[in-house]
Order: structure tokens, then sequence, then C-alpha cells
């Protein structure tokens, strides 16, 4: 039962680490000079900041560069609505195969009565 629940969350956390990695690549190489975003592993974290929700209220230095803006608005849709969509499914059907399981194994101890 735990074990389907878990092979779903690291999935699920594989594949927000390749978005991030994809789009902190991404942001590395659009012409911008902000600071934060210099360079893969800043990006990255930066953007795992982001689709955490820790990165707080300094989305105003984003302003100065609209190409980063549209790099980090798109970054957002994708992992907020695609992939937390994406979980809930995993974890549906993880779920629904755990109960499937779960009667058969109570059919079977009513049996043994």
């Amino acid at each position: 039962c735990c074990g389907r629940v878990v092979s779903e969350a690291m999935l699920f956390f594989f594949g927000i680490s390749f978005l991030v990695l994809t789009f902190s690549c991404v942001v590395t190489t659009l012409k911008q000079s902000n600071p934060e975003f210099d360079g893969v592993a800043l990006s990255a974290l930066r953007l795992y900041e982001i689709s955490l929700g820790m990165f707080g209220e300094r989305f105003d230095v984003l302003e100065d560069s609209p190409t980063l803006m549209a790099a980090i608005f798109v970054f957002v849709a994708t992992s907020v609505v695609f992939l937390t969509n994406l979980l809930i499914a995993q974890l549906n059907c993880a779920y629904q195969a755990s109960y499937l399981d779960m009667v058969g194994f109570a059919r079977i101890n009513r049996g043994k009565i």
C-alpha cells in the first residue's frame, strides 16, 4: 500500500526535478541580467523556491526582464497546473489499486471463517 504511493511521489519529484533542470537551462541562456538567475545552479535553486512557494515577494525583480518573466510564468503554469494534477491522478490510481487489494484480502479473510 505505502510502496505504491511512495513510488508515485518519487515519479512526481523526478518530473519536477526534470522540469526545473530544463527551465534553469532555458533561463540561463536568456538575455537577462538578473543576478538571482545567473547560472544553471542558481536558476535551479530559484525555480525550486518558486515551485515550493518559498520565493516570497521577490517577483518585482523579474519585471526588469520580460523574457525572464515569461519563462518563469510558463514554468509556474506547467509545474502548478500540469504536474500537480498529474500527482493527484497518480495518487488516485494508486489508492484505487490499494482499495481493490484490500477488498480482495477482506473476502479471503471472510472465506476462512
